[in-house]
């Protein structure tokens, strides 16, 4: 009479099989483990019908002074042209585009003062490494913040002290989180 229990772990042949089991169990622990992806929400656009809401930003001391102004300057137009809001979230930002930015970048400052060929002067090469230098200490940043309505487009990229970057976008992600989607947005500088 056959078993019906579970079979060996030999094949036909006698070769070993895997205790599929163990290796299944596995493979589900390890997936438990990854982060798990957020997707993006749908994005929203500007609804005038609900309050405006006033973005204070504050230049702190460990901020770039020129960089900061820039940045600043530019969202400041925005908010002036009425065409900043908070923009749903988890965004949907693709990071091959920073990626491509900042390699055309890389490309361009390699062309013009390190070109192939041998052609570089010690002067060339010297500029050169100054500014990768400096590239290695900035982001690709969005001029105009998709959390405050931007696009995740190459034309709004522009390269911004790391730092100086990444702390504003989290001081204005602190003060916007909680805000209903499509909110308007002024944006002013306080002491």
């Amino acid at each position: 009479m056959p078993s019906h229990g579970p079979k060996g772990t030999k094949a036909r042949g006698g070769a070993g099989k895997p205790k599929v089991g163990k290796l299944v169990g596995a493979a589900v622990e390890a997936a438990a483990k990854k982060p798990k992806k957020r997707l993006p929400a749908p994005a929203v656009t500007r609804n005038n019908d609900l309050p405006e809401f006033t973005l204070r930003i504050k230049q702190k001391a460990s901020y770039k002074k020129g960089p900061f102004q820039r940045k600043f300057n530019a969202l400041k137009k925005l908010s002036d042209d009425g065409k900043l809001f908070k923009q749903a979230n988890p965004l949907d930002k693709d990071p091959e585009i920073t990626k491509a930015y900042r390699k055309r970048v890389r490309d361009a400052i390699l062309a013009k003062y390190w070109p192939d060929g041998g052609r570089a002067t010690p002067e060339g090469k010297a500029m050169a490494n100054k500014l990768l230098e400096r590239l290695r200490n900035t982001d690709a940043d969005h001029v105009w913040d998709p959390q405050l309505g931007g696009a995740d487009h190459a034309s709004n990229l522009r390269l911004l002290d790391s730092h100086t970057n990444q702390d504003m976008g989290n001081e204005i992600w602190q003060q916007i989180k909680d805000l209903p989607d499509g909110t308007p947005i002024r944006i002013e500088l306080v002491p």
